[in-house]
């Protein structure tokens, strides 16, 4: 078959990439969306109907994170090899199914079995499969691409919040699950069987802007003192470089800060039963609680796609410090929740900022090491960015349960934001270090 690219005007058809956006972007705001974000939503029921703390809840909860650790980094390591469709299908089924084992749930137990289940499948099969297949498919345009699949969650996000705290307060917690899980399989399963090819030569066609390279080079290249990676860096130098290991030790502090906002952030807006014992926190409404929550999922849509673009147009250096203050100051609003600034601040710069965890890592990897192994690559940043997401997540539990407030949570994770931006702005200028050696290595072979 002749292979044509996106300016191949003969096909007289839309790129077929864009199909795995959309794809990428449904799957996004369906399965990603309700186990990882939405699950906050549910956190406060389970607890007091199943009679736990929330510090065992959100153990169960991390759970699911440290088990995709391993998932990320088979994903990483298999999908070259492994047809999209048969991953991507098999994540939208298993989250489907996972959502109808949670209606079900009587004991604590369970939930860490179901967590378990999740964990192996959602982060790696969804988030990070669908950062690999789509920054596959494109070059020209790629950030924007990712982002707009990416930002998938955010829109669901948006919808969900009324969505369920209606289900819930009509139905209860059980019934809303199995809405949620029939929602998955309906949305996502029949695009993803239908196209989700894991390269653009599996069907003789070669990435968006690959039949220009020297155009897309121009328009592409990253602003200020970087430049086009034109080497094959590969994942033996990296691993064994300082660079990356700053880089993941970035991302790990992003995961952790990740882990301690999103599953506590209704019950930081309103309150909890421990024990019998109802803990008041912000003391806001439920409805008061979902709407800050699906506002908070509109900024994190727009800031995903923003946050594509700013890494194509003001380049990592910039990008890393802009998504870290957000953090920061995201960070800082939550420590706040009782008051009507405080949540509005934290939904505003943390839904700006909590994109650097998404979005950041394929296209961060790209910049500054290239496309050789960039699945592998990914795919360790991602697991490593779990690890310290399972962390935070039991961290803010273990807190809350010792003071019976998030608040010392939000003050270490202040700190904590300091800590990334250090890490990752000493990474980049590194990691350029690496690829000017295998440059010079290589007699300056683009």
């Amino acid at each position: 078959m002749t292979q044509m690219h996106a300016g191949d005007a003969r096909t007289g058809k839309p790129f077929y990439g864009w199909w795995l956006v959309l794809a990428g972007f449904l799957i996004m705001a369906t399965c990603y969306t309700i186990m990882v974000s939405g699950m906050s939503l549910f956190q406060p029921h389970i607890v007091a109907d199943l009679g736990i703390s929330v510090g065992t809840y959100n153990t169960a909860n991390s759970l699911s994170t440290l088990v995709s650790i391993v998932g990320a980094l088979v994903v990483g390591n298999v999908v070259d090899r492994v047809p999209g469709r048969i991953l991507g299908g098999l994540s939208v089924a298993i989250t489907a199914a996972a959502l109808v084992g949670f209606a079900c749930v009587g004991s604590a137990w369970q939930l860490f079995v179901l967590f378990a289940i999740d964990g192996l499948v959602v982060v790696a099969g969804t988030r990070l499969l669908i950062s690999i297949v789509v920054t596959n498919w494109f070059t020209a345009k790629q950030g924007l691409a990712v982002a707009i699949a990416l930002s998938g969650s955010g829109f669901g996000g948006a919808i969900l919040g009324p969505v369920v705290n209606g289900l819930i307060g009509a139905y209860g917690w059980r019934t809303a699950f199995l809405v949620l899980a029939a929602v998955c399989f309906v949305v996502s399963f029949p695009i993803t069987v239908a196209v989700f090819r894991s390269r653009p030569s599996d069907i003789g066609l070669e990435p968006y802007g690959s039949g220009a390279a020297s155009e897309v080079r121009g328009k592409q290249a990253p602003r200020g003192d970087e430049a086009i990676v034109d080497v094959e860096v590969g994942w033996k130098r990296v691993r064994v470089h300082p660079s990356f290991w700053m880089l993941v030790a970035g991302f790990m502090v992003m995961g952790v800060l990740n882990g301690a906002a999103i599953p506590n952030s209704i019950t930081n807006l309103t309150s909890v039963t421990v024990e019998g014992q109802e803990v008041v926190t912000g003391g806001h409404t439920a409805a008061f609680a979902s709407m800050f929550y699906s506002y908070n999922m509109i900024v994190v849509l727009v800031s995903k796609i923003v946050t594509g673009g700013l890494y194509d147009r003001v380049g990592v250096r910039w990008g890393i410090i802009i998504g870290s203050l957000a953090c920061l100051i995201g960070s800082a609003g939550m420590c706040f929740p009782a008051t009507m600034v405080g949540p509005f601040v934290a939904a505003t710069f943390f839904g700006f900022g909590t994109c650097m965890g998404t979005v950041a890592p394929p296209l961060v990897a790209v910049r500054l090491y290239g496309t050789k192994d960039m699945g592998q690559i990914t795919g360790w940043i991602t697991s490593l960015e779990m690890l310290g997401y399972a962390l935070g997540t039991i961290m803010s539990g273990m807190v809350f349960d010792v003071f019976l407030s998030f608040v010392p949570m939000w003050v270490a994770s202040i700190a904590g934001a300091v800590v990334m931006l250090a890490l990752l702005l000493a990474a980049a200028p590194a990691a350029r270090g690496l690829v000017d050696r295998v440059r010079a290595e290589q007699g300056g072979a683009a």
